[in-house]
């Protein structure tokens, strides 16, 4: 199983080499700087998290009109709430990394603003 995952990140970090070559090569280099690869991970994961919760409203809408096939939806609920306390850890993770990169000093004024909110949390909003 390591074995596996060492292949794995073995070759998404050949990828991110070849990436960062090609984009040195055209000249935007900039555009690919690490901080730009932690907010595209944090895009996602906030898009990964708005999907849970709104199959989370789903459910919860299901199991209040269900009569006697709560047990079910229950089941479904209580895996994918693990399902979002994994991608809330991802997350956590992630936005360290970030504020760690913005510590360390971006230089530009504008690329620091625009990165300082995507620290901010955002409020998901189930519609009716």
């Amino acid at each position: 199983m390591n074995r596996k995952k060492n292949t794995q990140k073995k070759l998404v970090n050949e990828l991110k080499n070849q990436l960062m070559i090609q984009a040195e090569r055209l000249g935007i280099k900039e555009d690919y700087s690490l901080l730009f690869m932690e907010e595209l991970k944090l895009d996602s994961v906030k898009k990964i998290l708005t999907e849970f919760y709104m199959e989370r409203a789903n459910l919860e809408y299901e199991m209040q009109l269900a009569g006697s096939a709560k047990k079910e939806i229950m089941i479904k609920l209580e895996k994918l709430n693990a399902y979002i306390r994994k991608a809330v850890g991802v997350q956590n993770k992630h936005l360290g990394v970030y504020g760690q990169i913005l510590d360390a000093g971006i230089g530009d004024k504008e690329l620091t603003q625009r990165a300082v909110k995507k620290l901010e949390p955002t409020k998901v909003r189930a519609s009716a």
